[in-house]
């Protein structure tokens, strides 16, 4: 049992639910709480039965819990007063001979601890009082307030109440009806908590008329075996405690429980095995709520992708479809090789094609590389538009998605291609450019081709084949049409002249193929802004699986 809680703790601890889904502030404190009780309860409680028992005043503000503790002790070891709240640090009052069980920091490990009466601890601090007075077996705590006005004391509240063998929960004679005190009374009966109640400043005569309808509503509410203790409202004494007549019965019944160790016992065994028995459904409530948070996650994830592979597909499209073969790029081409007279040729001997190409083309390297330039410009505007326009498709869906404004915080820079795309497009199409020449060298490596390709040049032959590869038409329109297929077929028929048809075929697949690849890792490092966002604010993806395996695990342990 103490190993399946170890390892359900764990997984509650990496279940951290940090997607704002609907009704996740309730839901993160269930989390929270549990895990706290079991690190700050069972396990410890689990380890050492014969332990002191853990008694917890709780209750709201201004109920008197202080006065009480001090009265009790018959020492100033918690402030009292009008000012709110006053117990920020809570107060732990043992015997002596078990101080060091609680200085161990096997109970409530998270509290740092401090001795003796300083009055400077703070928040998360256990201020540890060892009383002569009291008797060995029982310690008590002071608690803040259930419902102070700062939240930290709230919590702090209810992660020392988790860990309590023993609820005294105190109101008074004027809120005692109040929502807040039964909420936690209820939670406490859930999880199998022993409990009685104190109503304290009880008007003079009024006792006989209160208890029997505080009685009646604990009854109404599945609470009827809580023992009530009731203080009239009376003058403190010099001290500031209670006189000793108005705390007798209380004082009796937790002499009691520390005189007699069967009595502490039982009461340790019924709050220990309801506290275990609460676990799996508390845990499997967490367990839903971190499955909530993966499929949000995997719903923004999967928006991101979709609509990165929709950009990616639609610059196939362009590509196939001619979208770069627009006027500047056509232009430079047939300035380079004469697109005019050489039309006239196609209908010519392939040798004339190649000598009357081989003389425009030789010799011209710097007009080869404007034809490479412009497709360079080209391309890049048409992947930036491509990559903005995902971006901004992105953003848009995960402000409609469930976390997604969470993860996007607000970051306007997201709605566009990132700078570090724009920089690097250029220069990852010209060195597209150059692994399309290094196609033509390795194709034109035999001794009769490596002639024909110097011929021509090794530039001019590879633009001729990015034009082929750009030669479909369904993108171009008015009259580029035909000065796009002419051009286009005068490439084709060069470049089948030098390799052959199949070749130029597998050429142009090849050459496509590394293009595409070039951009598919372009457009995937862009999308990892959204995937670092994602994760950023995410738990470990295998949290929920780990904490399913752990309640597995725990419900094994509770078999055996």
């Amino acid at each position: 049992m103490v190993a399946a809680l170890k390892g359900l703790s764990g997984a509650l601890n990496g279940a951290t639910l940090t997607l704002d889904l609907s009704g996740i502030s309730e839901l993160r404190g269930q989390r929270t709480e549990l895990r706290d009780q079991i690190g700050d309860y069972l396990l410890p409680r689990l380890q050492r039965l014969d332990a002191p028992l853990l008694a917890v005043i709780g209750g709201s503000t201004g109920s008197g819990k202080s006065t009480i503790t001090n009265s009790i002790a018959r020492a100033e070891v918690s402030p009292s007063g009008v000012l709110r709240p006053t117990t920020r640090a809570p107060v732990l009052i043992c015997h002596p001979d078990d101080e060091s069980w609680f200085l161990a920091a096997d109970v409530l490990p998270d509290l740092a601890r401090v001795t003796g009466d300083r009055g400077d601890a703070t928040g998360a601090t256990l201020r540890i009082r060892p009383i002569e007075s009291l008797r060995p077996g029982l310690a008590m705590i002071d608690a803040p307030d259930i419902d102070s006005i700062e939240e930290a004391n709230r919590d702090l509240a209810t992660q020392l109440l988790a860990a309590a063998d023993l609820w005294l929960f105190v109101t008074t004679a004027v809120r005692y009806a109040d929502a807040v005190p039964w909420d936690f009374l209820r939670r406490a009966r859930e999880r199998g908590t022993e409990l009685a109640v104190i109503i304290n400043r009880v008007p003079p005569g009024a006792t006989a008329e209160i208890v029997p309808h505080l009685q009646g509503m604990l009854v109404e509410g599945e609470l009827g075996d809580v023992r009530i203790f009731s203080i009239e409202q009376t003058q403190l004494d010099d001290d500031g405690q209670l006189a000793e007549p108005s705390i007798a019965e209380l004082r009796t019944m937790l002499d009691g429980l520390a005189s007699d160790a069967e009595q502490r016992a039982a009461i340790v065994r019924s709050t220990l095995q309801g506290a275990l028995a609460s676990v799996p459904e508390r845990a499997r409530t967490v367990l839903a709520a971190s499955q909530r948070q993966d499929e949000a996650t995997d719903a923004l994830r999967l928006a991101m992708e979709e609509t990165y592979r929709v950009a990616q597909s639609n610059i196939e499209r362009d590509i196939a479809e001619g979208a770069l073969l627009r006027s500047e790029v056509l232009d430079r081409w047939q300035e380079l090789i004469g697109t005019a007279e050489l039309m006239r040729a196609v209908q010519s001997r392939i040798s004339r094609i190649r000598d009357r190409i081989g003389g425009f083309i030789r010799g011209r390297t710097a007009a080869t590389t404007e034809v490479q330039g412009e497709i360079t410009s080209t391309l890049e505007q048409i992947l930036l538009d491509h990559a903005d326009g995902a971006a901004l498709r992105v953003v848009e869906s995960w402000r409609e998605l469930p976390g997604g404004v969470q993860v996007l915080d607000d970051d306007r820079a997201l709605e566009k291609a990132s700078e570090a795309l724009r920089t690097s497009l250029g220069s990852e199409i010209r060195k597209w450019q150059d692994d399309v020449l290094d196609l033509v060298r390795e194709r034109g490596a035999g001794k009769r081709t490596t002639a024909r390709v110097l011929a021509f040049g090794v530039n001019g032959i590879g633009v001729a084949l990015m034009i082929v590869l750009f030669a479909q038409t369904g993108g171009v329109t008015g009259g580029e049409v035909a000065v796009a297929s002419g051009t286009a077929a005068l490439s084709q028929t060069l470049l089948n002249a030098l390799f052959g048809e199949q070749a130029v075929r597998d050429l142009a697949a090849e050459a496509r193929r590394q293009l595409l690849v070039r951009v598919g890792a372009a457009f995937e490092l862009d999308a990892n802004r959204f995937r670092s966002r994602l994760w950023a604010a995410v738990a470990d993806p295998g949290a929920t699986d780990e904490l399913g395996a752990a309640i597995e695990a725990f419900d094994k342990a509770q078999l055996a």
